[in-house]
């Protein structure tokens, strides 16, 4: 390799700009892949702090309702009201959204999902969202990956025996 590195009369140059570049690529290319691993670590864990905020609201919300004695009431409330549902959605968007940018050049997130189950005394809160991850080539930018994303969440409700 060297002494065709080091020829004098410009012979092999051809080969070996050829594994240059193709040493280049298949670097950038890893490079890339790792980017999109650590930015879904990003997204999730904004997601988790997100679900955590949501899930102090939902908290609080479960021992006002503990309280008055109808716990039954606000689950049916929580998994079938789509106006409180969407509040709960979008405050969830907003903390998100105070954590990380939803839409940068490298990615975007979108079609973020809540959805809510109750499983006798606990309630289950489950986080979906899709990350697009772009390059631009030729001065457009081509979606490269997709990946889903998902947390999840739960409290059991103390109340009865």
């Amino acid at each position: 390799m060297m002494k065709l590195i080091t020829s004098k009369r410009g012979e092999g140059v051809v080969p070996v700009a050829v594994f240059i570049l193709i040493a280049a690529m298949l670097i950038s290319a890893v490079l890339f892949v790792a980017y999109v691993q650590i930015e879904t670590i990003v997204v999730r864990n904004a997601m988790k702090t997100g679900l955590a905020n949501l899930s102090v609201t939902i908290s609080d919300d479960t021992y006002t309702a503990l309280r008055e004695g109808n716990f039954t009431e606000y689950a049916a409330r929580l998994t079938k009201s789509t106006a409180y549902t969407n509040e709960l959605k979008a405050a969830y968007e907003r903390d998100v959204a105070s954590v990380i940018d939803l839409q940068t050049d490298e990615y975007r997130v979108s079609n973020i999902r809540l959805t809510f189950r109750q499983d006798g005394k606990k309630l289950e809160y489950i986080c979906t969202c899709d990350v697009s991850f772009y390059i631009r080539l030729f001065g457009i930018n081509q979606e490269v990956f997709a990946r889903s994303v998902t947390v999840s969440g739960s409290h059991t409700a103390k109340y009865g025996r």
